[in-house]
């Protein structure tokens, strides 16, 4: 699982905030530089979200909690350290809505988190 992990960029996190409705995406700071960072979903009902305020906001859901193991009223939104480093106040913003942010990189995280985070990886290398 660890080698999964790390087809992500080096130090990349997952961060986890949470998400009230499916306004979540107007709640989150816009990603900054044109970017679009990779979303995953804790429940189906908040999937649904405006086309509009994803594309905005600078976000794309690339999967959902199954319905039969959700995981709650959050978004995992998974940031590269790129991103981060070039825009501290905007990290700074994201981080402080969070409730956890998880390092891929240690094994725990890596074994739970598994399949999340494979769909990021899988949406990062598919563009």
């Amino acid at each position: 699982m660890q080698d999964q992990a790390q087809q992500l960029p080096e130090g990349t996190l997952l961060v986890r905030v949470p998400a009230t409705d499916r306004g979540w995406a107007r709640t989150l700071p816009r990603v900054p530089a044109g970017r679009t960072l990779t979303v995953t979903v804790g429940l189906a009902e908040l999937a649904p979200v405006p086309a509009d305020d994803l594309v905005a906001s600078g976000y794309r859901i690339v999967g959902v909690a199954a319905d039969h193991r959700p995981l709650g009223r959050l978004v995992d939104v998974c940031v590269p350290p790129d991103l981060r480093e070039a825009h501290p106040a905007w990290w700074a913003s994201l981080a402080a809505r969070a409730d956890r942010i998880f390092d891929p990189r240690l094994g725990p995280v890596a074994r739970v988190l598994a399949a999340e985070l494979a769909l990021h990886r899988g949406a990062a290398s598919s563009g």
